[in-house]
């Protein structure tokens, strides 16, 4: 009989899936130097059983999504949930919804290297997943300036945006801005808030957030779009309102500014 630890070493090798390769249909994929872009639809049931990818990859749940264990934790992958993966990183999939629709992008060493890059250095934050889907806007064009716009876009969220010596109101502010995404926040009313200054909260955010306040404020609403959008059944106009927009128009051009997509598009696709 295998030993508990020859048997885990067998199941680990022969449940490798090389790039591009996911256990739902790709449907779109699109390869440069070190990053391949995908999107995955899952129609049928899948194989449930442990695996890994050769490479590093995000995932954003568009649609469906699953119930997703790792060595020592369980995910609800519910749509908006953007999901990182180390390579060689052991995970099953189980009770996938159909159909289910994933974004992906997968990030090889090499081209971490190429830019003195770790790929735990990513940064979480409303860029994330609005650049996902840019970048994956990006390689569904697929023309000259491509290649070059995907690149740049990952590399941004990489930007360091805090430090060891971050001050305690920066933290405090995020947590603000994240629990009250959809209010219209003034600068008197953070001030008072977190005791800091209107002057110093305008002069150090673009230091720690990497944009301004407003544009911060736009992208975490438009995030939250992106998940209400699969899931609760809202027009546009009722949507616009909800994530704190004056109206439709408004609402449609920030989210083709942050997405790339119209918001019919989006949900179209």
């Amino acid at each position: 009989m295998l030993s508990s630890q020859v048997a885990f070493d067998y199941l680990y090798s022969m449940l490798r899936l090389e790039r591009s390769k996911y256990l739902g249909n790709n449907v779109h994929s699109f390869s440069t130097a070190g990053l391949t872009v995908s999107e995955t639809i899952y129609h049928q049931k899948v194989f449930e059983g442990w695996h890994y990818h050769e490479n590093h990859h995000i995932t954003l749940i568009l649609r469906g999504g699953n119930r997703e264990q790792r060595k020592q934790q369980e995910i609800i992958a519910a749509p908006g949930a953007v999901l990182r993966y180390n390579e060689g990183e052991l995970h099953r999939n189980m009770h996938t919804q159909h159909p289910s629709r994933n974004i992906n992008l997968e990030i090889e060493g090499s081209f971490l290297a190429r830019h003195q890059l770790q790929f735990t250095d990513l940064q979480h934050s409303p860029g994330l997943k609005l650049s996902l889907l840019k970048i994956y806007k990006e390689s569904r064009l697929a023309d000259a300036a491509s290649v070059t716009s995907i690149e740049a876009s990952l590399l941004h969220l990489f930007s360091p945006r805090t430090s060891k010596n971050t001050p305690p109101w920066i933290i405090q502010l995020r947590n603000l801005l994240h629990d009250r995404w959809n209010e219209s926040l003034s600068l008197d009313e953070l001030s008072a808030q977190l005791n800091v200054h209107p002057v110093t909260i305008s002069k150090y955010f673009p230091r720690y957030f990497s944009c301004t306040l407003g544009e911060y404020l736009r992208k975490l609403r438009i995030e939250k779009a992106v998940d209400l959008m699969q899931q609760e059944q809202m027009s546009l106009t009722e949507l616009a309102y909800h994530c704190g927009f004056f109206d439709q128009s408004h609402f449609i051009r920030a989210f083709k500014l942050y997405t790339g997509f119209r918001p019919k598009e989006f949900l179209a696709g």
